[in-house]
């Protein structure tokens, strides 16, 4: 049973290094079949899967990307590949401009290597673009709620509220001049 394996892997790791060679030449179609011809015939291989995934990264196919790092991750028996996956999972999402998604997968690769200063340096860029969006995008939700609010006609209701508002204030008016035209004494005739 092993030595079939053993057969097995060697023609996938022949595909990989076809792959890796296409990869290092710039021709990512080519490696992409490459992986996905060793995985065909090594469906576990998760070095064949992470080399496609950052092929597929280098196409800006980041969807299929991302599902490949995801499958890594979740197969892999080492912290190092899963940190790697997760990693150049948040770069992939950095380059389809999902901040949110980015620094979740960066603290996931940060979380099965702590010492990677590139990921915890990536991580605090992305913290302080998702911080300078929300800045930017919160004055012109202001100014949009403004635009609303003066673009609204006044219903019937409303208006009524406003009328009976002002005609209160000016009845306290007129009940302040008479009040007071009623305390001012005549001048004494002496």
């Amino acid at each position: 049973m092993f030595f079939t394996a053993g057969i097995m892997a060697q023609p996938a790791n022949s595909e990989i290094n076809k792959g890796n060679e296409a990869y290092r030449k710039g021709d990512y179609k080519t490696a992409i079949e490459a992986y996905k011809n060793a995985l065909r015939k090594d469906p576990a291989n998760n070095t064949a899967r992470f080399n496609l995934a950052n092929a597929l990264q280098r196409q800006n196919e980041l969807n299929e990307a991302s599902k490949n790092y995801d499958e890594v991750v979740k197969d892999a028996t080492l912290n190092s590949l899963r940190s790697d996956a997760n990693y150049n999972k948040a770069l992939a999402y950095l380059k389809g401009k999902d901040l949110l998604k980015a620094i979740n997968a960066f603290k996931e690769s940060l979380k099965e290597n702590p010492d990677d200063d590139d990921a915890r340096e990536n991580l605090q860029k992305a913290l302080n673009e998702l911080k300078q969006q929300q800045q930017q995008s919160k004055p012109k939700s202001q100014q949009q709620n403004q635009q609303q609010q003066k673009q609204k006609p006044l219903n019937k209701d409303m208006m009524q509220q406003k009328f009976n508002e002002l005609r209160n204030q000016e009845k306290q008016l007129q009940q302040k001049l008479q009040d007071k035209n009623s305390t001012i004494q005549p001048d004494k005739d002496w």
